[in-house]
């Protein structure tokens, strides 16, 4: 039987003790070679593979898979390349092609795609005819995020308690909101801003600046708060209504950059995942934090926390979060005490290095690179992009949707 690492009953950092009195509660025996720590199994742990070759263009930007509706495909980013996988045919199709930069960030809405390129490039085209597409620089400097805006969601009046979310995408980070006569776009930028531009014209609507090179920004479901990360450890939370933004706080995650953000289902949650391997959560309605998570990896580079998700339908209510390489993290949000830990990847060289030599001077030569994480629109799978495919991580729902009598509100 091999020991638990000597940190890892500081994977949780309790910020409310009363609330998370049981924290990990996870045996030495409960250690296995393919999950490290696997207490609980909100994923089945063995994955479907899909053949899509997918790529991370800036080492720092791995948000390049999107599921963006309930039809079964995916849209992932390949060198200058942007593809569209049918997961049900098992069959993958080129959306752009051949484009005249390497993308970091995209997203996909309604009938527009929109690519974000390292030297503010910003390409747009409509899914019904893509070889149309218009390439414009945007800002000063790359492009880390683009989203687009959502319209607001009606939420029921009787909720469970932490119930999970979902946000979007990007390198110059940008989103596409909805909830207008025409689409709109965020677009995050390294030049310290993030603009709120109209498709598919692209003009200017409204500009907002911060302190630092903008990294994601994430809007609420409901579409009345957005939150910014970028590359210090601020995280700036605002009021959202239509075209306007009015900021209410300045937050601190943990010590260093962020690079994800996200917001649960029901609109009160938002999580930030940065470069030290810390996981923050907050309740917006108190803005204290609520528990503070970390990586598997915590504490070296390659812990660094690169995207965060929350499940965003249902009642699944789990917060995924992927690493630099090799591992992904699944928490049960609503008591933020379970949790699963994937290693992702086939190499049992590299799993038996991780576990019985953690200090071996080839401990990250045979790691496996994370290019993306996302959930499925229904929250019926988790997906995790790797440079050679795409692994589909199958939820168990029925599990999720068992609640004991205290955990309903």
């Amino acid at each position: 039987m091999v020991a638990p690492p000597a940190n890892w009953n500081r994977y949780v950092r309790s910020v409310h003790p009363p609330l998370l009195a049981n924290t990990i509660t996870t045996s030495a025996s409960k250690l296995c070679r393919n999950s490290i720590i696997n207490s609980y199994e909100f994923v089945r742990s063995t994955p479907a593979r899909h053949q899509q070759r997918t790529s991370w263009n800036h080492w720092q930007l791995r948000d390049v898979v999107l599921c963006p509706s309930t039809k079964p495909e995916l849209y992932s980013i390949y060198r200058c390349n942007v593809d569209k996988y049918d997961i049900s045919k098992q069959q993958s199709t080129r959306v752009l092609g051949d484009l005249e930069f390497d993308p970091v960030t995209m997203a996909v809405g309604g009938d527009f795609i929109v690519v974000g390129g390292q030297r503010a490039e910003l390409a747009v085209a409509r899914l019904s005819d893509p070889m149309s597409r218009t390439v414009v620089r945007s800002g000063g400097s790359i492009n880390n995020f683009v989203t687009l805006d959502r319209a607001p969601s009606v939420l029921p009046r009787r909720r469970f308690r932490d119930s999970a979310a979902f946000v979007d995408d990007g390198v110059t980070s940008v989103n596409i909101m909805n909830n207008h006569s025409l689409p709109r776009l965020l677009v995050c930028n390294n030049d310290r801003t993030v603009r709120l531009m109209s498709l598919p014209d692209l003009e200017l609507i409204t500009e907002l600046t911060f302190p630092t090179a903008v990294n994601y920004a994430a809007v609420s479901p409901d579409g009345t708060k957005m939150c910014v990360v970028g590359d210090t450890n601020q995280v700036f939370l605002f009021n959202k209504r239509g075209d306007s933004f009015e900021k209410i706080a300045n937050l601190f995650a943990s010590n260093d950059a962020s690079f994800s953000c996200d917001w649960s289902q029901s609109s009160e949650l938002f999580a930030v995942g940065s470069q030290d391997g810390c996981v923050t959560v907050w309740d917006v309605r108190s803005q204290h934090k609520l528990v503070q998570l970390e990586t598997y990896q915590h504490g070296r580079s390659r812990g660094a926390c690169r995207n965060v998700k929350f499940s965003p339908t249902g009642s699944v209510d789990l917060l995924a979060f992927s690493e630099h390489t090799s591992f992904v993290n699944i928490v049960d949000t609503r008591s933020f005490d379970k949790r699963q830990i994937l290693r992702v990847g086939t190499n049992l060289y590299s799993d038996l290095i991780d576990l019985f030599e953690p200090d071996s001077p080839t401990i990250g030569t045979h790691d496996t690179q994370i290019t993306g994480l996302r959930f499925a629109a229904d929250s019926s799978a988790l997906f995790v992009g790797l440079e050679d495919s795409i692994l589909e991580y199958t939820v168990d729902r029925i599990n999720r949707y068992s609640f004991s009598s205290t955990e309903i509100i």
